[in-house]
This record gives structure tokens, C-alpha cells and sequence, in this order.
């Protein structure tokens, strides 16, 4: 009997309230892509799965897992059976929320203990690759790709992620840097904490704690795409992606395997998407970039070396 192959896995990343989510939503729409809702976390963030396979010790990583299995039972599992008893639709949940995902992910965690335990290499991405694969056969048995929203964080181990989630396709999106800053002040994040390595340090300066952290994550996708084969990474202006659709759609479906679609789908509209272009040049957000002219200049810089 023949295996059937993987479906393909598209991840798509953004560097900071960039866009992605755009593509999200057009990938979302696409008949031949499944797309879960929310972000997919438990591979990047710290204490998660990227944790314990880069852990110093066989130990460390047991240790990590433990601490995730103890999450999702004592605080996932009863909401999501609760959830399940009262007859809550489960694809209207969040991925996180859904029982079904639950139970993938506890008999995951439970395999990679054993493999462990076995004398596996705690570093071996082939287990939590299984654990990818299950999701793609149970949530999307008759699409051809599953879309992940944010399942990594360029510049801090994207190559285990990529082991982990291949076979794959990642598109990651970029933005004018004034109309991302803009888009970050409007979110009311300016200065805000982050998860993401990249954006670390003082924040007495919050403009320059995003624009810093912006750049940071430009550095690591220059050099990301200058590691990869194109087949295996599409960089895509989030302004070409909602004012010539048409020509990016074109882009991202010979990239990713997929047909093009007669409409946009119901859940992206590029004529409200392209209001956001061109919200960096009012007075106001001008005015607060107006010292930082060099940084602007080099995340400018970086973004040409991308296309």
C-alpha cells in the first residue's frame, strides 16, 4: 500500500505587526489550504518545543517537555473538555483551545519522552516532525497544504523549525519601516515587552526599541534568504501583496504548489489592506521618527537586498 506524502506545510512569518497577516488571510480562503486559527506558539516560544531540543542536556529537554505536558493537562485540557461538553463547535475554537489538537499534542509530548527515555538524541527533530504530520493528516485529510500563523521567529533557530515542520514553504512578509512603525504606534505596542528574542534590551527609548528590534529581525531574514534555496523562501512587500494582488497571488501560488484561485476568498479584501499603505507619512508619525533617520535609512537598506 502506498504512503501517502506529507502535506505541505506554508509558514507564514511577519517581523512585527508587518503584514502577514494578509496572506494569512488569503491562505485562509484558498480551497486547497487548511488554516488553523491563531497563532501556532508551541514551537518558538521559550519552554516550548525549540527549548527542548536545544537543550544542553537530555535532562533539560525532559524537563522542558514535562513542564508542557503539566501546561496543556492542568491548563488546557479541563477548558477545552469543558468546552466539548457544552457541544462548542471546535473548528470555531482556537487550535489551542480544540480537544482534538489537545490529545495530538499530549500523545506527542508522551512520544518524544519515550524517545528520549529510549536513549534518543533529545535533539532529533524527527518526533516532533511526526507530531506536525498527525495534525496535517487528522485537521486537513483531503487539502494539499496546512498554513501556520507565526510558528517561528526568524533569527532564533528558524532551521530546527524548518527540520520540524518539512516539508514546508515559508513566506515571510516585510513593510515599508514607516508605515510598520506607524502600524505598531496605532496597535498601542510602541515599547511594549516582547516574546521575541529580537527585541530585547532598554526600553527608555521605545521608538528606538522597535526600530532596533525591527532591524534586528531584517538582518536575520537577509541572511536566512541567502541560506535557503528560493524554492524553500518567498520574501513578499506587504504593499505588492495588497495593491497588485493580482501579480503577487501569482507569486505566492507557484511558490507554495497551489492553484490560483478566481477571487481573493472571503476573508481578505485588498481594498481595506490598502488603506494601511502609507499610514508612516502623517505629520504625527513623522514627527516622532524625525531623530531616527538613520535607522530608518538602514531597515530601508535591508529591505532592498530581500527582492
Amino acid at each position: 500500500m502506498n504512503t501517502p506524502s506529507p502535506k505541505t506545510n506554508i509558514l507564514v512569518v511577519g517581523i512585527y505587526w508587518s503584514g502577514s497577516g494578509a496572506v494569512v488571510d488569503y491562505l485562509k480562503g484558498h480551497p486547497q489550504c487548511f488554516t488553523p486559527s491563531g497563532e501556532f506558539t508551541d514551537i518558538k516560544r521559550e519552554g516550548r518545543v525549540i527549548s527542548a531540543v536545544t537543550a544542553t542536556s537530555a535532562a533539560r529537554a525532559r524537563h522542558f517537555i514535562r513542564l508542557m505536558w503539566l501546561e496543556t493537562v492542568i491548563g488546557k485540557l479541563p477548558p477545552a473538555f469543558a468546552q466539548r461538553l457544552a457541544g462548542k463547535k471546535q473548528e470555531d475554537l482556537p487550535l489551542k483551545k480544540q480537544w482534538r489538537h489537545i490529545q495530538l499534542k499530549l500523545k506527542a509530548l508522551q512520544r518524544c519522552r519515550n524517545h528520549i527515555r529510549n536513549g534518543g538524541d533529545h535533539a532529533d527533530t524527527t518526533p516532533w516532525c511526526q507530531w506536525i504530520r498527525e495534525m496535517g493528516d487528522v485537521y486537513a485529510p483531503d487539502r494539499h497544504a496546512v498554513v501556520w500563523n507565526q510558528p517561528l521567529w526568524v533569527g532564533s533557530h528558524e532551521q530546527i523549525a524548518l527540520d520540524i515542520f518539512k516539508p514546508c514553504k515559508l513566506i515571510v512578509v516585510h513593510r515599508d519601516p514607516e508605515d510598520q512603525f506607524a502600524e505598531v504606534e496605532r496597535q498601542g505596542k510602541l515599547g511594549k515587552a516582547k516574546s521575541d528574542p529580537a527585541f530585547s534590551g532598554d526600553r527608555s527609548d521605545p521608538v528606538a526599541f522597535v526600530l532596533d528590534g525591527i532591524t534586528r529581525k531584517l538582518e536575520s531574514l537577509v541572511l536566512l534568504k541567502n541560506s535557503l534555496p528560493a524554492s524553500d523562501i518567498l520574501t513578499l512587500p506587504f504593499e505588492t501583496f495588497v495593491t497588485d494582488h493580482q501579480s503577487a497571488e501569482d507569486r505566492v501560488c507557484e511558490f507554495a504548489g497551489l492553484q490560483k484561485t478566481p477571487d481573493s476568498g472571503p476573508y481578505f479584501h485588498p481594498e481595506q489592506s490598502c488603506k494601511n499603505v502609507g499610514i508612516g507619512q502623517t505629520g504625527h508619525i513623522q514627527s516622532m521618527l524625525s531623530p531616527y533617520r538613520e535607522k530608518i535609512q538602514r531597515m530601508a537598506e535591508l529591505r532592498k537586498q530581500l527582492d
